[in-house]
């Protein structure tokens, strides 16, 4: 069961990547959700991948990580992030058990990786990607009828960010603010607190090693999409056992 969940998160990895890159490269910049659909080809010679080459990690490998067509080198980030995805799913299963609301919590997250990923390359992050995050929170909302708590999440965490840009404008950018809404919206409201925390703190850290590595000073730009996505895998994955060790410090 192990082996098949694995490789069941592996594809997930491969299609979650590869949306990633198109996004990235505004492949399609008419359509954007066509990029959700649409077959993949080499990004050197545009030739439409076979479709034993798409197996996850064993693609990579059979071709020697090269393009059959044109012989383009093929990223070792695709076989990276197919395996990532794999044991993501593999530890997801193993906290929340194989369910329908397992494998929503676990495309949340691919779907939150993706716009990190975006985000980085492009300091960008897409209104479609955040319509399919919104739609698949719908879900673990339901089930956890928690509805009142959920909003509580999803209007502190827009305040704050509203109020930051209020207070320094430019800081954030209007991507970063729907994101952590629907984040928050997801979340509920202790979560979202515990989010917002890991997300300030990792975010801070990677802004100061940034500015020192890159000598661009304190003013320097970063996106804050990974750091909000880190923040809600900390919290899906661990947070209720956070929350408790904080209640009790202070109780």
């Amino acid at each position: 069961m192990g082996i098949i969940i694995f490789f069941f998160g592996t594809i997930w990895g491969s299609f979650f990547y590869t949306l990633s890159i198109r996004y990235i490269k505004g492949s399609f910049k008419d359509d954007k959700y066509k990029a959700l659909f649409s077959r993949s080809n080499c990004p050197e010679c545009g030739t439409k991948i076979n479709p034993l080459y798409l197996i996850p990690i064993f693609g990579y490998l059979i071709l020697k990580g090269r393009c059959g067509s044109c012989k383009a080198r093929i990223s070792l980030l695709y076989p990276f992030f197919e395996i990532i995805y794999g044991l993501l799913l593999l530890l997801i299963t193993s906290i929340h058990g194989v369910n329908p609301y397992a494998f929503c919590i676990f495309i949340i997250i691919g779907i939150g990786i993706t716009i990190s990923l975006i985000d980085l390359k492009t300091l960008l992050i897409p209104n479609s990607l955040l319509l399919v995050f919104s739609i698949c929170s719908v879900y673990p909302v339901i089930i956890n009828k928690s509805f009142l708590d959920n909003l509580y999440g999803m209007l502190f965490m827009a305040l704050f960010f509203i109020i930051i840009l209020l207070i320094f404008p430019g800081s954030f950018g209007g991507g970063d603010v729907k994101f952590a809404a629907l984040i928050g919206l997801l979340m509920g409201l202790e979560l979202s607190i515990l989010t917002l925390e890991t997300a300030l703190v990792s975010g801070s850290v990677a802004g100061i090693i940034y500015a020192v590595k890159t000598k661009s000073g304190f003013k320097s730009k970063i996106p804050f999409g990974p750091f909000l996505t880190f923040g809600f895998i900390v919290s899906i994955i661990y947070g209720r056992e956070i929350v408790l060790v904080y209640y009790r410090i202070l109780f």
